[in-house]
């Protein structure tokens, strides 16, 4: 009785029906069939456990720094142009936007002191006695040199001119625009322009030059020097906007070009050492200035979250040239000022090694200070952004 009921409940079954409850290819084969009750576990959806969204993104995140590249493995700063959400997969610790506030109060306090030491240069270098016979002394033995110095050095003045600073402008607004910062582009120019307009007041309406000692040649003001601010404010800028995996090569580059401007003029006969070393002041003013207005608008515009995240490229650019600028820069400043104390007082105008003294100290105290001045604007510099998280393009 039990096999003949239980062949009626077959009989009794639809075609491609299993006795489980779960249907079997039939006469409709092809169409989609169920899962079976009795599936395992492993082999759910990765949709089906809390969290999955952010394990895909991550994982989507890791993968993608093994993408090839034209030039090998892709950068993670390359990944949001493939995977948006990637970025916003990666965990934001409170210093990535809590580092803007040490720059904006450095940079504030950068264009504090080169103000007023630029004022205290001014009265000492130009108001005191003491300080004209210094620079004189400079001027003179810069005026005897038959040396390298004056070869190889002083040529370098003649690539200051307006065609040259025309193009490394042009070069920045291309490098700024290319990387869709129009507002990086407006600050540099403010850089310059503020720079170069500020020397030009300062010598004409500021500063009066009167020689308060015997033997001072009497020229008109020519502090602080326009075309060391020239050379400082353009290559400043081109250090700020160009392309982060060339920016410390730039900024070694400019920093020798600014350093043999400035001793260029000297030996020249053009200016004298607080004429370039004004320049230098004025325009560190100027830049760091501009560096803490971005640092408070970065502030201001980056939100709480993963939009604020900085690109670790961008983030690391121009950390081996910074270091090695501020080092070479501070043994070359304090190199200089040795060399300087060493120098007997009462000044002797016509002693030439009193002058070979003052001489060494300039060619070694206004390369460190541009080389200072650069590795600040490195280490100040806002590092650009990650673009918010947007929708996947299919």
């Amino acid at each position: 009785m039990n096999a003949r009921h239980e062949d009626r409940r077959h009989e009794a079954m639809r075609p491609g029906e299993d006795p489980r409850g779960s249907r079997r290819p039939g006469s409709g084969y092809g169409q989609s069939t169920p899962v079976e009750p009795d599936e395992p576990d492993e082999v759910r959806a990765p949709d089906d456990f809390p969290g999955h969204e952010e394990f895909r993104r991550a994982d989507e995140f890791h993968q993608a720094d093994d993408l090839p590249g034209p030039d090998g493995p892709r950068h993670p700063e390359d990944v949001d142009a493939l995977h948006p959400a990637a970025t916003a997969a990666v965990p934001v610790g409170p210093h990535r936007r809590s580092g803007l506030v040490p720059r904006l109060l450095v940079g504030l306090l950068g264009a504090a002191v080169c103000t007023a030491l630029a004022v205290l240069l001014a009265k000492g270098a130009v108001g005191t006695a003491r300080g004209q016979r210094l620079d004189q002394l400079i001027l003179s033995a810069a005026q005897n040199d038959d040396g390298p110095i004056t070869q190889v050095i002083f040529p370098a003045l003649n690539t200051v001119t307006v065609p040259v600073v025309l193009l490394l402008l042009a070069l920045a607004a291309v490098f700024a625009l290319v990387r869709r910062r129009p507002s990086l582009l407006l600050q540099i120019l403010v850089i310059v322009a503020g720079a170069n307009f500020t020397v030009q007041i300062v010598k004409s309406f500021v500063v009066d030059r009167t020689a308060l000692a015997e033997d001072i040649d009497v020229t008109p003001n020519s502090f602080p020097s326009g075309h060391t601010a020239l050379a400082i404010s353009v290559a400043l800028a081109l250090i700020l906007v160009c392309p982060a995996r060339i920016r410390g090569l730039v900024a070694i580059l400019g920093t020798a070009w600014v350093a043999a401007a400035g001793v260029g003029t000297i030996a020249g006969g053009w200016h004298r050492p607080s004429d370039v070393l004004g320049a230098l002041l004025v325009t560190g003013a100027w830049t760091f200035l501009l560096l803490a207005v971005d640092a408070a608008l970065a502030l201001a515009r980056t939100p709480r979250g993963p939009e604020g995240l900085a690109h670790p490229r961008d983030a690391r650019a121009g950390r081996g040239a910074g270091p090695l600028l501020a080092v070479l820069g501070a043994v070359a400043v304090a190199a200089g000022m040795v060399a300087l104390a060493t120098v007997p007082t009462p000044i002797d105008l016509d002693d030439a090694s009193h002058q070979a003294r003052a001489y060494l100290a300039t060619v070694l105290v206004i390369p460190g200070c541009v080389a200072v001045l650069t590795a600040a604007a490195l280490g100040l510099r806002v590092p650009d952004l990650a673009r918010p998280a947007g929708p996947r393009s299919r």
